[in-house]
C-alpha cells in the first residue's frame, strides 16, 4: 500500500481503513460486514485491532447500542425544528380560540383529519401534516417534550 491512501482505500466498504475511521466514529460494524472485509484483506497482514475486533465479534461480545439509531441526517432535524416553530405558532392561537368561540370550526374544517381533540393534540396534527408526514402525532409531541 502506498503512503498515500487513496479514495478508495478512504472510502471502500471493505477497506480496513474506512473501517478503522468508522470505528472511532463510534459505528459498530456487523458480522456480514466483518466477514466482506477479512475476505477483502485475507491475502495481506491483518493489523492486529482488527484480529482484536474479529475476537470480539466472535465471542457476542461486539454489541451495538440498543435502540432505535440516532437519525443523522442535517435535513431531518431541520424540517423538525420547522414543525417545532410551527406548533408552537398554532398552540396559543388553538387555545385562545377555544376560549373565545369554541373548536367547532368552518365545515370545511371540520372534515379534516387534524381538526379533532384538543388545542395541542390539533397543533401537533397541523404541524406534523406538513412538515413530518412520516411521524405520527404523538411521536412528535414527545420528541417536542423532551427537546
Amino acid at each position: 500500500m502506498s503512503s498515500r491512501p487513496s479514495l478508495f482505500d478512504l472510502f471502500d466498504a471493505t477497506s480496513l481503513l474506512n473501517l478503522e475511521r468508522r470505528l472511532a466514529e463510534g459505528k459498530i460494524p456487523t458480522a456480514e460486514e466483518l466477514a466482506a472485509v477479512l475476505e477483502a484483506n485475507s491475502a495481506e497482514p491483518l493489523p492486529a485491532w482488527f484480529s482484536a475486533l474479529v475476537v470480539k465479534s466472535l465471542r457476542g461480545e461486539l454489541k451495538k447500542k440498543r435502540g432505535r439509531p440516532k437519525d443523522e441526517n442535517p435535513l431531518s432535524s431541520i424540517y423538525f425544528q420547522f414543525a417545532m416553530a410551527k406548533y408552537h405558532q398554532y398552540l396559543p392561537r388553538l387555545q385562545k380560540r377555544e376560549r373565545s368561540v369554541g373548536l367547532g370550526g368552518w365545515p370545511t374544517l371540520r372534515g379534516k383529519p387534524w381538526w379533532h381533540g384538543p388545542p395541542h393534540e390539533r397543533a401537533a396534527r397541523m404541524a406534523t401534516a406538513r412538515w413530518l408526514p412520516h411521524i405520527d402525532w404523538r411521536s412528535f409531541l414527545n420528541r417536542v417534550s423532551s427537546s
